[in-house]
C-alpha cells in the first residue's frame, strides 16, 4: 500500500504545485492549500483545524513555506510534520536576489492562486475599493506578477485588478526548474522515509538520489545569487575545478563567431538534438547551456585527476547545466526589467526633443540637493520661436531649439546641468561658479551665438535668446530662489529688446 503524502503549500502558489505533481504524475502526492494569513489574520483558525485533520489521515505530511510564515506556529505538537522554509513563500519561483531587487523598488509581488480570486481576497481582508487603494498604495508603486504560463487568464484578472487599485503592472516569466527540484527532494526523502529497509538497494539508490538534490540545491543557492552570466560561469568553473578536480574549463559562448570555434563546438552548436559531447578516452566532455530553445553556450571540461568517475561527473554535470540554463534565463529577465526601469527612468527626466534634463529633473534636485556655494543658475528664453512655428512650422522650430540646446552645451563644463523646461525656456545650473565667472560664460555664449549665426543662411534658424542669471553666495540662496531672480533679470533682458526694436 502506498502511503499518501501531504505537501501543505499557501494558495497563493498551490496552482504552480499542483501543475508539477501532475506532470510527475505522482498519485501518491497530494497538494493542499493553506489559507493565506498574510492580511487576514483571522485565517489561522482554519490553517490550525487543516492541519490537525489531515495529520490525522497521513502520517506523512511536509509544510513549505517562508520562514516567517504564521503556519510555523500553528503546527499541533506531538505531530511528525517536516517543515521546509525559505526566505520568501515565492522563492521557488524566482532566486532572492530578484525577489529583493522587486521589493526594494515597492513592487508587490503576486502568484496565479492570490491573482485567479483576487476579488475573494480582498473581500476576506474587509476592504471595499477605497480602503483597497488606499492599503496597497501605502506601500507598493506596481504589481508584478510571477508568470509560470499556467494560469490562461492572468492578462485580463490582471488588467482588471490593475484598474480596480489604480496600480500599473508587469509580468515576469519565471520557470518551475526551482520547485520541481524542491519537490523531487522532499518526496525522495518521504519515500526513503518509510522503505522497507530491508530493500536495501532501492533504499541506496534513493539516498543518491536524495544526496544529488541536496547537492544541486546546494550549488543553485551558490549560483542564483548572480545577476549576470561571468559570476555564474566563474562559480561554475570553480566547482569544476576545484569540486571535481578537472584540470582544463572553457566557456564557449554561442555568440563567438562560428568560424572561430573548434569543429566539434561548432557542430554541437549547430545540431539542436545533441545535448553534449562525451569522450572518455580523451578524459572530457562538453555539454550546453540552454533553456527552452534558446542556447547560451557550452562548458568544456577535461583533465580531470580521476577518470573513473568521469561518467558521474557527466551526470551531475548535465543536471549544473540545467541550472545554468536557468539562471541565465533569469539573468536575462533581471536585465530586461533593469533597462526598462533605466529607461523609463530616462525619459522622465529628459527632454525627448534636445536630450537635456527636464523640468522634472529640475524639480528634484530643488527637492533634494543642498547647492555647494557660490553657484549661479541662468535662465534662457528663445526670442522669435512663436514667430518661427507660426511661419515655417513646427519642425523649423525644432530645429531652432536643437541649436540653441548645441550652442548651450558647448558653452558649459559637464559638471554644469542644462535643462529644457518649457517650449522656448531653458535652466543652467553651475556649481562653483561666482559672479565673475558667470559673466565670463555670459559671454562667451553670446560670442557662440554670433559665431553660429555668421554661419547660418536661413535667417529664421538664426539663435537669439533672451539670458538672466543670477549668484547664490549663502546658504539662504536655494535654486529655487535663484531661478526666479534669474527669470526676472532674463525678463528685463527681453523687455530691453523689445524697446530696442521699436
Amino acid at each position: 500500500m502506498t502511503t499518501k503524502i501531504n505537501l501543505y503549500v499557501c494558495e497563493n502558489y498551490a496552482p504552480e504545485f499542483k501543475s508539477i505533481c501532475e506532470e510527475k504524475g505522482w498519485t501518491e502526492v497530494g497538494v493542499i492549500p493553506f489559507p493565506s494569513m498574510c492580511v487576514n489574520k483571522r485565517k489561522k483558525e482554519d490553517v490550525s483545524k487543516l492541519l490537525s485533520e489531515n495529520s490525522m489521515i497521513s502520517n506523512e505530511n511536509v509544510v513549505l513555506c517562508s520562514k516567517y510564515c504564521d503556519i510555523l506556529t500553528l503546527i499541533p505538537p506531538g505531530t511528525d510534520i517536516e517543515v521546509h522554509s525559505a526566505n520568501y513563500c515565492f522563492t521557488h519561483l524566482a532566486s532572492d536576489p530578484f525577489i529583493n531587487y522587486v521589493l526594494a523598488k515597492d513592487g508587490y509581488i503576486i502568484g496565479s492562486g492570490w491573482l485567479k480570486d483576487w476579488r475573494d481576497r480582498i473581500a476576506e481582508a474587509g476592504f471595499d475599493q477605497e480602503t483597497a487603494i488606499n492599503f496597497y498604495h501605502d506601500f507598493c508603486k506596481e504589481l508584478v506578477f510571477f508568470d509560470a504560463g499556467i494560469y490562461k487568464d492572468a492578462k485580463k484578472d490582471l488588467e482588471e485588478l490593475s484598474q480596480f487599485l489604480k496600480l500599473p503592472y508587469i509580468v515576469v516569466p519565471v520557470e518551475l526548474e526551482c520547485m520541481r527540484m524542491l519537490i523531487d527532494k522532499v518526496v525522495s526523502q518521504r519515500r526513503l522515509h518509510t522503505k522497507n529497509t530491508d530493500n536495501s538497494r532501492e533504499i541506496a539508490e534513493i539516498q543518491t538520489q536524495c544526496a544529488e538534490y541536496a547537492a544541486i540545491f546546494d550549488l543553485m543557492g551558490r549560483i542564483a545569487d548572480y545577476t549576470n552570466k561571468r559570476n555564474v560561469i566563474e562559480k561554475v568553473k570553480e566547482i569544476f575545478l576545484i569540486v571535481f578536480g578537472a584540470q582544463q574549463f572553457k566557456y564557449w559562448n554561442n555568440e563567438y563567431e562560428k568560424d572561430s570555434l573548434p569543429t566539434d563546438i561548432k557542430s554541437l552548436f549547430l545540431n539542436e538534438e545533441q545535448a553534449y559531447i562525451f569522450s572518455k578516452e580523451q578524459n572530457r566532455f562538453c555539454i550546453k547551456i540552454k533553456w527552452h530553445d534558446i542556447l547560451y553556450g557550452a562548458v568544456d571540461v577535461s583533465g580531470f585527476l580521476f577518470p573513473g568517475y568521469i561518467e558521474k561527473y557527466l551526470n551531475f554535470a548535465i543536471e549544473i547545466a540545467k541550472i545554468c540554463g536557468l539562471v541565465f534565463s533569469n539573468s536575462e529577465q533581471y536585465e530586461k526589467i533593469l533597462k526598462s526601469e533605466q529607461e523609463l527612468r530616462y525619459s522622465g527626466t529628459h527632454d525627448a526633443l534636445t536630450k537635456l534634463y527636464n523640468r522634472t529633473y529640475i524639480n528634484e534636485i530643488i527637492e533634494s540637493q543642498a547647492p555647494t556655494h557660490p553657484f549661479t543658475v541662468f535662465m534662457f528664453d528663445i526670442d522669435r520661436l512663436k514667430y518661427v512655428n507660426d511661419h515655417f512650422g513646427h519642425a523649423e522650430g525644432d530645429k531652432l531649439i536643437i541649436a540653441v540646446s548645441a550652442v548651450l552645451k558647448k558653452c558649459l563644463r559637464e559638471n554644469d546641468i542644462l535643462a529644457r523646461i518649457g517650449g522656448d525656456e531653458f535652466v543652467a545650473i553651475l556649481p562653483e561658479t561666482n559672479a565673475e565667472a558667470a559673466e565670463i560664460i555670459k559671454d562667451r555664449i553670446l560670442q557662440q551665438i554670433e559665431i553660429y549665426n555668421t554661419k547660418k543662411q536661413e535667417e529664421h534658424l538664426m539663435i537669439s535668446f533672451s539670458i538672466g542669471y543670477a549668484v547664490g553666495e549663502t546658504p539662504e540662496d536655494e535654486t529655487e530662489k535663484l531661478m526666479r531672480k534669474a527669470d526676472d533679470m532674463m525678463y528685463i533682458d527681453k523687455q530691453s529688446k523689445s524697446l530696442l526694436n521699436k
